[in-house]
């Protein structure tokens, strides 16, 4: 099993791709690290059983504009992605919230410059998705 102290790895993540490190706050590795953004989502990183999750609640009317827009939206999942085991993106259904989700590769653990990889390419599918549910 592979340990790593996930507090660490998002700080040096968000440096790594240009955070300014007086503007990150402390980070507690036990709880759910969220990363509250301009007009996005926030994007949240969690730990299960090893396994580092990132993931986005997008809304509850997301559930609606979903059935309009599946195809679209299934064919936005089945480009993979490089960073997720697996190598798709998930949709998921969490309190009442249409949320995307990402199981992180392991290889993306390693250090913060391959883990800023994985936000950066999630921060990025959340911009599509975010854009595919709000027009």
């Amino acid at each position: 099993m592979q340990h790593f102290d996930i507090a660490e790895l998002v700080r040096s993540a968000l440096e790594v791709s240009g955070c300014d490190p007086s503007l990150i706050g402390g980070i507690d590795s036990h709880s759910t690290i969220v990363l509250d953004l301009f007009a996005l989502p926030s994007i949240c990183i969690s730990v299960k059983d090893e396994d580092v999750w990132i993931w986005a609640q997008l809304g509850a009317d997301s559930m609606v504009v979903l059935q309009q827009r599946a195809y679209e939206i299934l064919m936005t999942i089945m480009e993979g992605c490089q960073f997720v085991r697996g190598g798709q993106l998930l949709l998921g259904e969490q309190n009442g919230e249409l949320t995307l989700k990402a199981l992180v590769h392991p290889d993306f653990l390693s250090d913060g410059e391959k883990f800023s990889n994985a936000l950066n390419g999630f921060y990025n599918h959340l911009e599509v998705f975010s854009r595919s549910l709000m027009r």
